[in-house]
């Protein structure tokens, strides 16, 4: 027999289970015993939980970061070049789709990490900026 503790809506429950075929189970809920039937017509099957995809921790503000995998279409700029936040950077395709990345904060390009017809994935740092 195995036993759970459930709360529902506030309510404890002490629930013991004994499985005694495919079709039938002992159910005993706050000592009180249930003799239940089991119908595989009206279970549905069990949906699988979607995968929690971690977010990239960004170390550093000027650090820019894919927040998807994808294709890097252009970059435009270059190492050195003098950016304001919100400005363009790279342009990417990403699940068919074209995106335009932005800087994340106002300096200067101090890397480009990344090339066109590259393809990257999530958390890679694609430019530095300080």
């Amino acid at each position: 027999m195995k036993k759970y503790n459930f709360e529902i809506d506030g309510k404890k429950f002490e629930v013991e289970v004994n499985l005694i075929s495919s079709n039938s189970a002992e159910v005993r809920v706050n000592n009180k015993n249930f003799d239940i039937k089991i119908s595989n017509d009206l279970t549905e099957p069990k949906k699988a939980e979607p995968k929690k995809v971690e977010q990239p921790v960004q170390s550093n503000p000027g650090d820019l970061l894919a927040l998807m995998p994808g294709k890097i279409i252009k970059v435009l700029v270059s190492e050195g070049q003098k950016i304001k936040m919100g400005e363009p950077v790279i342009i990417m395709e990403s699940m068919k789709m074209e995106q335009t990345i932005v800087s994340s904060a106002d300096g200067a390009i101090e890397s480009v990490n990344v090339s066109e017809g590259e393809t990257i994935e999530v958390g890679s740092v694609m430019i530095v900026i300080r």
